[in-house]
């Protein structure tokens, strides 16, 4: 993965998402959107085992550290408006699919700009 790719993954997880790297379930959703992106297939649970085996962590351990770190971005309403017709909270998926989606939009307008750009350039 690029490291614009990594740049933007963090930035719209913590600005526009609001969820914060200090807890490590931030770093834990970093992760999980980087696999999303990389195999837009894999389900969540392989996911949370991926991640796991890397951290030396149980699956389990993984989502309930995911998990945590939404509440407490809902909990302080910085995720509603992503998810308006979520009954209460949004599950772990919900979010790392659709901070997923969100990059792929910010790496197609930075592609594009990119490419503007460069033919500005010429």
């Amino acid at each position: 993965m690029k490291e614009v790719e990594k740049q933007l993954i963090t930035k719209i997880i913590t600005q526009d998402f609001g969820i914060s790297m200090h807890l490590k379930g931030g770093h834990y959703i970093e992760e999980a959107v980087t696999l999303a992106l990389q195999d837009s297939s894999i389900f969540v649970m392989q996911m949370y085992q991926t991640i796991a085996e890397k951290h030396n962590k149980s699956a389990a351990s993984i989502e309930h550290t995911i998990r945590y770190a939404i509440e407490i971005t809902y909990d302080k309403n910085k995720l509603n408006h992503f998810f308006p017709h979520s009954f209460g909270r949004p599950s772990n998926s919900e979010v790392i699919w659709t901070i997923a989606e969100n990059v792929k939009r910010g790496m197609l307008i930075h592609n594009m700009c990119a490419v503007t750009c460069s033919i500005s350039a010429s």
